[in-house]
């Protein structure tokens, strides 16, 4: 067989056993399906479960928190919790609460008849008020200290200080119930249980809700620090805020 046969049969072997070979630069056709280049629908997102955690909600506003601090709703004081830019908004409770509560005092002193210290409660009504407002904001500066101390420390609670004055400084609402006793000693007595009982209720919720821990847990946890905050408060009055109120209000 000559050299020339030869070549022409090894070239007729290399395109029979290579279906994808190539004729004069010019690519085989391919056999593939065509490929669909059409956009795919992304799976559409779950709801449900966690998607909370998916998305911030927008905080609700400063009277829609009072209402539902009074309601007691349990997500408002989530919420405050949470929320570190409702500290001063607590703040302006504790404040105007104090004002409110000592402004109808003193006028309920001296103008409604038959109520004694008439004259000792109508003098220097600029004084009284910024004492009350000092010792309201010692209290829920103290209050909120201790009990974040003992939930965190002593029941290994996820809080913080900041969180608790947010929470309390709201539950301060509730001794706006307090002008309602001038009228009365029976109503003044009336008003003076539920306010606590309110304000109790209102603590323990914003424990919980704060804390992570059980009902009964935030309860015993409120217990004990109201306990300890009693103690310190006595014994702030007895040295340090009586001698400020003779200072600023002689007899």
């Amino acid at each position: 067989m000559s050299k020339k046969s030869k070549n022409k049969k090894r070239q007729a072997q290399t395109v029979s056993g290579n279906p994808t070979a190539t004729t004069g630069n010019k690519p085989a056709p391919q056999n593939s399906a065509p490929q669909n280049n059409a956009p795919q629908k992304a799976a559409p997102a779950k709801t449900g479960g966690n998607a909370r955690t998916n998305k911030t909600a927008e905080p609700t506003g400063f009277f829609q928190r009072l209402l539902g601090v009074i309601m007691l709703r349990a997500p408002i004081y989530r919420e405050l919790a949470h929320d570190s830019k409702g500290t001063l908004q607590a703040a302006i409770v504790v404040v105007v609460v104090a004002l409110v509560v000592g402004a109808v005092n003193y006028f309920a002193s001296t103008q409604l008849p038959g109520l004694p210290d008439q004259a000792t409660a109508a003098s220097k009504p600029v004084a009284r008020s910024v004492v009350m407002v000092i010792q309201e904001l010692l209290l829920w500066g103290a209050g909120a200290f201790v009990i974040a101390a003992v939930a965190k420390n002593m029941f290994q609670g996820k809080t913080d200080t900041g969180e608790m004055l947010r929470v309390f400084g709201f539950t301060r609402v509730f001794q706006i119930l307090l002008i309602l006793g001038v009228f009365s000693s029976t109503l003044a007595a009336i008003v003076s249980i539920a306010g606590l009982a309110l304000s109790i209720a209102g603590s323990i919720i914003g424990i919980r809700e704060a804390t992570g821990f059980t009902t009964g847990k935030a309860a015993i946890v409120g217990i004990f620090a109201i306990v300890l905050v009693a103690i310190i408060i006595t014994f702030f009055t007895a040295f340090v805020l009586n001698p400020l109120v003779t200072t600023l209000l002689p007899t």
